[in-house]
């Protein structure tokens, strides 16, 4: 099995395959908690927080996860969808007035930052301070010990003030539920663990939503017969968003884990201890699993295999809403702006620098 050397001297293994991640994902006898202890190897320095839900194993994550998952089920986040479509297209025809157009602004950013703004009871308009804690945690180079303490405190000093307001004014919110549970059962979700949760939600709900969104356009307009097929028949969406999720690489491993036991993996021995990566991006280009797997094909009956949600207990709870969302969008663009193109040569798009997720900082298109 590969070993990794990272930037700090530390090593790791690599987990690759489909079956492989699946099970280091999946099993038990891989500990999430271990990984993001302090000191052991990331690729993530920002992110690895130790409280949080994507930081804990069971029992504690499978209490937490108890209180929000109904919230993100596909029943509950299908009630949505009208919603989801009004924003789309409320955006779409703002962006209809002028060409070109940055998607990134028109659409990618604002759509599902107002969706989970609504679900949380945050106003948009008062997101910026929790965003900036967000930033600093998809990031791969570490803020200094003064700028992650500055972002942490105005984060916690805004949803403080929220959660009063919520208190005084309760709303049908997601934030006002999560206060009710804590006045009511402390025990049951501690201060920390509901200031940790609305910030991880919120994080969560943003930013790679977005860089899915604009990475696929841009594979899209690059593969145009793909496009072109879905301007035929809009139908192909849903299918298309998940071929999406499978070929466009969101960002390398972060979630690791650490064998707490000696573990046989098909492509070879994990030892107690041993830090491993779960590759998500190249157990969806396994070819035992999808053939060919460097085709794009937004018809692939098979696409929805991909891991890019995770696998087992960590499986995405936002991932009905990031799909649903996806679709929304694809469908708003191929119905209305059937010749929709780069508005420049894809070269000059620029990256976010240093983020986990990093898609075009802006996306030129015209139609």
């Amino acid at each position: 099995m590969p070993v990794v050397r990272l930037a700090s001297g530390q090593h790791g293994r690599l987990a690759t395959r489909h079956a492989d991640v699946r099970t280091v994902l999946a099993d038990g006898r891989f500990s999430r908690a271990e990984a993001v202890k302090p000191g052991m190897p990331t690729i993530m320095p920002g992110g690895n927080l130790p409280e949080t839900i994507t930081s804990l194993d069971a029992p504690e994550h499978t209490r937490l996860r108890g209180l929000v998952a109904k919230a993100f089920t596909f029943r509950a986040v299908s009630r949505l969808r009208p919603r989801i479509d009004e924003v789309v297209d409320e955006l779409l025809t703002t962006m209809a007035r002028e060409q070109p157009a940055d998607l990134v602004a028109a659409l990618a950013e604002p759509l599902p930052a107002t969706i989970i703004c609504e679900m949380l009871g945050i106003p948009l308009a008062e997101r910026k301070v929790c965003y900036a804690w967000v930033l600093q945690r998809a990031t791969t180079v570490a803020p200094t010990a003064g700028e992650r303490e500055a972002a942490t405190s105005q984060a916690v000093s805004y949803l403080t003030g929220l959660f009063a307001r919520r208190r005084a004014e309760p709303a049908d919110d997601l934030v006002t539920a999560l206060v009710q549970v804590h006045d009511e059962d402390g025990d049951r979700l501690s201060e920390r663990e509901l200031l940790t949760i609305v910030l991880t939600l919120f994080a969560a709900g943003q930013e790679t939503t977005s860089s899915q969104l604009t990475k696929s356009l841009v594979l899209l307009f690059r593969h145009r017969d793909q496009w072109d097929r879905l301007v035929d028949d809009p139908g192909l969406v849903p299918g298309a968003v998940e071929e999406m999720l499978r070929v466009v690489r969101i960002g390398p491993s972060t979630f690791t884990r650490v064998a707490l036991t000696d573990v046989e993996l098909t492509a070879g021995t994990i030892a107690a201890g041993e830090t491993v990566f779960p590759v998500l991006p190249a157990a969806n280009y396994d070819p035992d699993i999808f053939p060919d797997p460097e085709r794009i094909d937004v018809s692939r009956p098979n696409a929805s295999s991909h891991l890019t949600f995770g696998h087992g207990m960590h499986y995405c709870l936002g991932a009905p809403l990031a799909r649903l969302e996806l679709a929304a969008a694809m469908h708003g663009l191929v119905s209305r702006f059937p010749r929709l193109h780069l508005a420049v040569p894809e070269a000059e798009l620029t990256w976010a620098p240093d983020s986990l997720v990093g898609g075009p900082t802006a996306l030129p298109v015209a139609w």
